[in-house]
């Protein structure tokens, strides 16, 4: 994979000369790229000079300088082109609900717009088929908006960095695409360059005796029960052998629903669960792209979406991409 550098306007300035980068996509939203100490060029490694690789969101915009005088390096760091999203708020001047309704990519472009975000972002002009209608939280940043309305409709974030007109400014194109769910179409087992790692954690809690205010017999209690399929109810599966309990208190709730509702949330991180980890070095997954994984001898099969991708390039351009799913620790 090969980078580009601008300068702070966006000019094209030439090949980046590394010696190692790293993109975090979805969680962090940042990158590190490392360069020898005499290949630093003050017209394209200083702070809001882009980085990007043509047509992925492999990039961003230089914000730290951090050189390593040991190792005869500098470090260029920065948000990635996510990571500059998350960093403004959807709706700064008001303390008043908005909605993300219409179009999915007229919509991007509109909140764009209206931040000032199109020196260097611009949503897709073809008609995604995509419609939002999503009340954002108070307080909400604008990536955070835009996944989660997008989500609400089955639908991701896509990101390309796209070469510019005859000035050679380019732009990171937004556009709203739809999930992928790839554990329908390929399911991924330990061939070729595909390793797995599923965990079927079946030493969970089934049963949960929640107890909230009161003295005794007038004491508030709800009892709760983990059923094979995932679901809580108030009526018990599991018996004898297989029944697992643990006591929960809570006194801070009011009533008693108050009290089964922060203990059903409490019940989801102690009950059976499957987790599934992969690292593929034959494919290119998007976040939001669900992928299924089936190790052979135990049978154990599962699928999640993608949450975060940790891109790694060497100096001379070989890519590696560890993957994190929904549920990954």
């Amino acid at each position: 994979m090969d980078f580009t550098v601008t300068d702070t306007l966006g000019r094209e300035k030439g090949p980046l000369e590394h010696c190692g980068a790293e993109f975090v996509i979805g969680t962090d939203n940042d990158f590190e790229i490392k360069i020898q100490e005499k290949l630093f060029k003050d017209d394209r490694n200083r702070k809001n000079c882009r980085v990007f690789a043509e047509g992925t969101e492999y990039g961003g915009l230089i914000r730290a300088l951090n050189p390593v005088t040991e190792d005869k390096i500098i470090k260029l760091k920065g948000p990635t082109w996510r990571g500059i999203l998350n960093q403004r708020a959807i709706n700064p001047g008001s303390n008043t609900y908005i909605t993300l309704k219409g179009e999915a990519n007229a919509v991007i472009q509109e909140n764009l717009a209206k931040l000032g975000l199109t020196e260097i972002f611009s949503a897709s002009n073809e008609n995604s088929g995509i419609v939002l209608n999503y009340r954002v939280p108070l307080q909400s940043m604008l990536l955070d908006a835009f996944n989660a309305a997008l989500e609400d409709q089955n639908a991701r974030l896509e990101i390309k960095y796209k070469l510019g007109d005859a000035n050679d400014k380019g732009y990171v194109e937004l556009s709203a695409k739809p999930i992928v769910d790839h554990s329908e179409q390929i399911e991924i087992s330990e061939d070729g360059n595909v390793k797995l790692n599923i965990l079927d954690y079946q030493n969970g809690v089934n049963h949960l005796i929640c107890y909230g205010k009161g003295e005794e017999a007038a004491r508030q209690r709800v009892d709760l029960y983990a059923w094979p399929d995932g679901s809580i109810q108030k009526k018990q599966y599991y018996t004898g052998i297989d029944l697992i309990e643990q006591y929960y208190e809570n006194t801070t709730p009011d009533t008693v629903q108050e009290l089964e509702e922060e203990a059903r949330e409490k019940f989801l991180d102690l009950m059976n669960y499957k987790q599934l980890k992969i690292s593929v070095s034959d494919m290119d997954l998007e976040l939001g792209d669900i992928v299924g994984g089936r190790e052979r001898i135990t049978g154990i099969y599962m699928a999640e979406p993608v949450v975060r991708k940790i891109v790694t390039v060497t100096g001379k351009g070989r890519v590696t991409i560890d993957y994190k799913l929904k549920g990954e620790t």
